[in-house]
C-alpha cells in the first residue's frame, strides 16, 4: 500500500469526525473571568451578607468564578489568602476589604504594580496602590451618629464608644468622625472598649465594664454585632435597656443584622454602611473589559431608626428571598453545564477513539508493506556495516597506540614540573629561617604545581640594630610562566638587597621594576610581564629595643594588628605595578617609604589577590574585607594555629569550587 493511499483513507475517515466536530460547535462562549475575593474576616453579619450579596451579582453575570477567602482577622492569614489567590489561583482581578490599612499595604501594591487589577472594598490601605476604592465615607458616619445624637439628647450624656481593631481604617474614621461632631457642652465620653468587632468579646467587654461600676447612657458601637452584643450584656445584667440609647453601624439586613435590632426594640439606631456589592462586580467586569472606571466610588449612607426600620426590614427580607432563589437556580445551572460538558466529551472521545483504532489498523498495514521493502535494503547495508567495522577497529588501534603516547609525553612534562617545584620550593625561604626572631606562618598554595607567587625574606644584623626584610610578590600568569617570573625575582630580590644592601622597601622595588624591565627586555620586546608585592622592613634598635616598621608595595596593601588598640589597620601602597605595563614610559607614581612604630604583640600580614578573588559556587569572593575579618577573629590564637583557622575559613567558603589562583599570605609576630 502506497504512502499516497493512506492519505487518502485517513481523509476519508476524518470527515466524520469534522463534520461531527462542527455540528456540535457553538457559538464563542461569553468570556469568563476568575475574581478573588479577599474578605478580612467571616465573623461578623454584615461581612456574611456582604459575601452572599456580591456571590448572588456574580451569579446574575453568568461569566464570572467567584473565590471568597476568610482572613480570620490575621493579617498574616489574609496576606497569605492574596498571595494564594494570585500566584496559585491567578485570579483575573482581586478585591480586598483590608484587616488593617498599615499590615496589608505592601502586599496590595505590589499585587497592583505587578499588573493585577486590585479594588478595595470597605476599607483602604496606606498608599494609593489599587484600581479602584469602593465604599461609604466612615467619617461621614460617624458625623452623622453624632447628629443623631445631638438632636436626640436634650439633657446630659455619659457617652461609652465601642471600637473595632486600633489599625482598621474604618474604626479610626467613624471614631474621628463621631468624636469631632458630638456636643461637647452636652455629652461627655467615658470609655472606650476595643472588640475587634466581635459581639462575643462586646458582650463581655461590656458586662465586664458595668460590673466594675462603669456607667453610661449612652452606646456608640462601630458595628451592630458589637452594639448588639452590648445590649445582650446589659440584658442578661438586668439593667433597663431603655433607659440607655444604643446606636449601631451597618444596617445589616437578615435575621440577625442590626435593622432586625432596631425593629426589635435593641438598638435605637443604626447607619447604613453598603458593602458596595453591585458596584464591586460591576466595576470589575469593567475594568476586566478594559473600560475606564473612578479611581474612588463613594457609597451614601442612611439613618435606621425605629421609624423606617420595620418598611426597610420587610423590603431587604423580600430581597433576601429573590437571591436565594437566584442562587439556587445558580447552582441548578452549574450541575446542568457541568453534565452537558460531560457527555460532549464522551461523544468526542468515542469519534476520537474509534478514528484512531482505524489510524493504527492502517499504520500496521503500512508498516508491513514497509517493513518488507526495507528487508533488502537492510540486508545491503549489512553488508556495508561490517566493511566498516573492519575499518574503524583499525582505526581504533592505531588511536590506542596515539592515546599511549599521549600518556607517556604527559608523565615526562608532569615530571619536569614537579622537578621545577623542587627547584622553586629551594629557592623559598624556608619557614624555620622565618621564625629565628619573630614567630611567623605562610600558607603558600600554587594553584597548579609551580607558583607565580613567592615570598622573600632578608636580615641584617649590625651591634647597633638588627634588620629584618619580609616581602610577598605576585608575578605575572601562574603555572609554569609564573613560576619563571618568580625564579627571576628571587634571584634580583638577592641581588637587590644581600649584594647591593639595599633596604629601603621604596628602593628595593623601584630597583625591581628596573631590573624586570631590563631582564626582560621591555623596551623593546612585546614582553608584558611583571609583579605586584608588599615589602616590609622591621628595624629593632639595641639601645632602646623599639620597633620601627617600614613599607611599601606595588598594589598590595600591608595589615597591622595593633595589640594596644586590639584592631587591624590596613596600610594601602603605591597604585602601580613592578614592570609590565610601565615598560616603556616612565611610571608618575612614585614608591615611597612609610614608617610606622610598632610594639611587641603587634602582628603585621601581607597577602597575595589570590586568596581576596577566590570565588564560591553563589560566584561571591572571598575579598580582603574578609580576610581582615578573619585575621581579627583569630587574632589571640598563636601564629600557627591562626595559619590552620584561615585556610580552614578559605576552604569552607569555597566549597567545591576549584582553586583560581595562586595565593600566599604570610604573618609575622613582634
Amino acid at each position: 500500500m502506497s504512502r499516497k493511499s493512506v492519505y487518502i483513507i485517513i481523509t476519508v475517515l476524518l470527515m466524520p469526525l469534522f463534520f461531527v466536530l462542527n455540528g456540535c460547535e457553538e457559538k464563542e462562549p461569553q468570556k469568563k473571568f476568575k475574581i478573588g475575593l479577599s474578605q478580612c474576616a467571616f465573623d461578623t453579619f454584615w461581612r456574611l451578607q456582604m459575601n452572599r450579596s456580591i456571590r448572588v451579582n456574580a451569579a446574575l453575570r453568568g461569566n464570572i468564578e467567584l473565590i471568597i477567602t476568610d482572613g480570620e482577622n490575621s493579617n498574616s492569614k489574609q496576606i497569605k489568602d492574596i498571595q494564594d489567590l494570585v500566584y496559585k489561583e491567578k485570579v483575573d482581578l482581586l478585591m480586598v476589604s483590608p484587616n488593617e490599612a498599615d499590615s496589608l499595604t505592601e502586599i496590595v501594591s505590589q499585587i497592583y504594580q505587578s499588573g493585577v487589577p486590585v479594588i478595595l472594598i470597605d476599607r483602604k490601605t496606606e498608599s494609593n496602590d489599587y484600581t479602584c476604592f469602593i465604599g461609604a465615607d466612615n467619617s461621614i458616619i460617624g458625623a452623622k451618629a453624632a447628629e443623631y445624637l445631638n438632636l436626640l439628647h436634650n439633657g446630659k450624656g455619659q457617652i461609652l464608644e465601642i471600637h473595632g481593631q486600633k489599625g482598621a481604617t474604618a474604626s479610626i474614621d467613624r471614631g474621628r468622625g463621631f468624636n469631632q461632631n458630638i456636643d461637647s457642652v452636652k455629652f461627655r465620653h467615658i470609655g472606650d472598649l476595643y472588640c475587634e468587632w466581635s459581639k462575643k468579646k462586646a458582650r463581655a467587654k461590656v458586662k465586664e465594664f458595668w460590673l466594675s461600676g462603669g456607667r453610661c447612657n449612652i452606646i456608640y458601637s462601630h458595628n451592630d454585632d458589637m452594639a448588639i452584643g452590648a445590649w445582650e450584656a446589659l440584658d442578661s445584667l438586668g439593667v433597663n435597656t431603655d433607659s440607655i440609647t444604643i446606636i449601631g453601624t451597618d444596617g445589616a439586613a437578615g435575621e440577625f443584622g442590626g435593622i432586625k435590632a432596631v425593629v426589635d426594640g435593641k438598638l435605637n439606631a443604626t447607619f447604613l454602611y453598603p458593602d458596595g456589592n453591585e458596584e464591586a462586580i460591576k466595576t470589575a467586569e469593567m475594568i476586566l473589559n478594559h473600560q475606564p472606571v473612578n479611581k474612588i466610588i463613594s457609597l451614601n449612607t442612611v439613618q435606621i431608626d425605629r421609624n423606617n426600620a420595620p418598611g426597610l426590614y420587610g423590603q431587604m427580607m423580600m430581597s433576601k428571598t429573590q437571591e436565594d432563589r437566584i442562587i439556587n437556580q445558580s447552582n441548578t445551572l452549574n450541575v446542568l453545564n457541568a453534565t452537558l460538558t460531560s457527555k460532549t466529551r464522551t461523544i468526542y472521545g468515542m469519534v476520537i477513539g474509534l478514528v484512531l483504532v482505524v489510524l493504527l489498523l492502517l499504520t500496521v498495514i503500512h508498516f508491513l508493506f514497509k517493513t518488507k521493502r526495507q528487508t533488502g535494503m537492510l540486508n545491503e547495508k549489512n553488508a556495508e556495516i561490517n566493511a566498516q567495522k573492519e575499518e574503524l577497529e583499525s582505526q581504533a588501534s592505531h588511536l590506542t597506540q596515539i592515546n599511549e603516547q599521549l600518556r607517556i609525553s604527559k608523565e615526562v612534562t608532569l615530571g619536569s614540573i614537579r622537578y621545577a617545584q623542587t627547584i622553586q620550593k629551594a629557592a623559598l625561604p624556608l619557614e624555620q629561617d622565618l621564625n629565628n626572631y619573630f614567630n611567623a606562618f605562610i600558607i603558600y598554595r600554587p594553584k597548579d604545581i609551580v607558583s607565580g607567587d613567592f615570598y622573600w625574606y632578608g636580615q641584617k644584623i649590625t651591634s647597633e640594630k638588627e634588620t629584618f626584610i619580609y616581602g610577598v610578590i605576585d608575578c605575572t600568569g601562574h603555572g609554569v610562566p609564573g613560576a619563571f617570573m618568580s625564579l627571576i625575582g628571587i634571584n634580583l630580590l638577592d641581588q637587590i638587597v644581600k649584594q647591593r644592601k639595599i633596604t629601603s622597601p621604596a628602593e628595593i622595588l623601584e630597583e625591581l621594576n628596573k631590573a624586570i624591565r631590563s631582564s626582560l627586555r621591555q623596551h623593546e620586546t612585546e614582553s608584558n610581564d611583571g609583579m605586584e608585592a608588599s615589602i616590609c622592613k622591621i628595624e629593632k634598635t639595641t639601645a632602646d629595643k623599639k620597633y620601627l616598621l617600614t613599607y611599601e608595595g606595588a598594589k598590595f596593601p600591608v595589615y597591622h594588628y595593633i595589640k594596644e588598640e586590639n584592631r587591624i589597620e590596613t596600610y594601602k601602597t603605591a597604585r602601580r605595578e613592578v614592570g609590565g605595563k610601565f615598560r616603556n614610559i616612565e611610571s608618575t607614581v612614585k614608591f615611597e617609604d612609610h614608617e610606622i612604630e610598632i610594639h611587641k604583640g603587634d602582628r603585621i600580614y601581607m597577602a597575595s589577590d589570590g586568596i581576596g578573588d577566590q570565588n564560591n559556587y553563589e560566584r561571591k569572593r572571598y575579598s580582603t574585607k574578609r580576610l581582615v575579618a578573619v585575621l581579627q577573629d583569630s587574632v589571640n590564637l598563636e601564629m600557627s594555629r591562626q595559619r590552620d583557622y584561615i585556610w580552614s575559613d578559605l576552604e569552607a567558603f569555597k566549597g567545591v569550587c576549584s582553586q583560581r589562583d595562586d595565593i600566599t599570605v604570610m604573618g609575622i609576630e613582634i
